[in-house]
């Protein structure tokens, strides 16, 4: 990281959320302006008492929670119980001790995108994308003033994960993805073909410790999902590896692209598939597994790889 990074992180957390937290949490020249939640793995209120909890669990509840929307552009979210449980997260935290600022989701980024010089404010997006798009409606210009915004979402050459199709942010609400996509906004789209590329074994998992708070959060997360359910044999770094490549950008060789969000209520719901020819959306295409984990093993002082 050659230089200082401002992140705000939109969020559902969720467990791989809360492990891309973690690993920004961990690195002390980043300053995390803020979380914003939105539904989308759990109901809205849970979403967002897991951050508070998240932050209050790694000493950083000086970290301000902005709460979102609780459903998206058209219709309801239908959550993701059978992946993230009914509470999210597969390690239950004391209940948080302070609770969300004032502001909502769309004021507190209003706010802190436009606080500082343009080009100084990293938006990571890893839930569904619908308070992103709410300010680009409400004020499109802020956006503008960001330095990237990297969002975890889509399948653009590979199976979905919620439709054979589409995958589960994008699905969540792609009225909203759609928006974002279309906007022109500096984005990086971290979809499943990438983040398929770094995952970890039942028995990998289970091998792991660490002497670090934020290590030992993360394996109480991540062991914890294996435990919950037995036959699980593998986890995928999707929200981590969207928080890696805010990180280390080069940690990931990219294409630029032109996407299509599928909005027909049918088959294709969700779909983000290329419109062909050049785009503005930057695609990650080949993951440096090895560069990732060294990123991931060093932030948290993760030990048994």
């Amino acid at each position: 990281m050659a230089e200082p990074i401002k992140l705000i992180i939109d969020t559902d957390p969720g467990v791989d959320d809360a492990v891309a937290i973690l690993m920004a949490l961990a690195v002390p020249e980043i300053k995390i302006l803020g979380l914003t939640t939105v539904g989308g793995n759990v109901p809205l209120a849970r979403t967002t008492r897991n951050a508070l909890a998240l932050l209050q669990a790694a000493g950083r509840s000086d970290i301000p929670v902005a709460k979102g929307a609780s459903r998206p552009l058209r219709g309801r979210f239908k959550y993701a119980p059978q992946f993230h449980g009914p509470g999210g997260l597969s390690h239950r935290l004391p209940d948080p001790s302070v609770d969300p600022v004032t502001k909502g989701a769309v004021e507190f980024l209003y706010d802190q995108v436009t606080a500082d010089e343009p080009g100084e404010v990293t938006v990571v997006a890893l839930g569904p994308l619908t308070n992103i798009a709410q300010l680009f409606w409400e004020r499109p210009f802020a956006l503008e003033q960001a330095k990237n915004i990297i969002v975890m979402g889509g399948a653009v050459n590979a199976p979905g994960n919620v439709t054979p199709k589409a995958e589960f942010n994008i699905y969540s609400d792609p009225v909203a993805a759609e928006v974002v996509i279309a906007s022109g906004l500096p984005i990086t789209l971290v979809d499943l073909a990438a983040c398929r590329q770094v995952g970890i074994s039942r028995e990998q998992a289970m091998g792991l410790r660490s002497d670090h708070p934020m290590g030992r959060l993360t394996l109480n997360m991540l062991q914890g999902w294996f435990r919950k359910e037995p036959s699980r044999q593998r986890f995928e770094f999707y929200d981590p590896l969207a928080m890696a490549i805010a990180l280390e950008p080069a940690i990931a060789t990219v294409t630029k692209v032109d996407l299509d969000v599928g909005l027909e209520e049918n088959e294709s719901w969700g779909e983000t598939s290329e419109s062909g020819g050049p785009g503005e959306i930057t695609l990650p295409l080949e993951v440096n597994s090895t560069r990732f984990f060294g990123l991931l093993v060093g932030l948290l002082e993760l030990k048994g790889f």
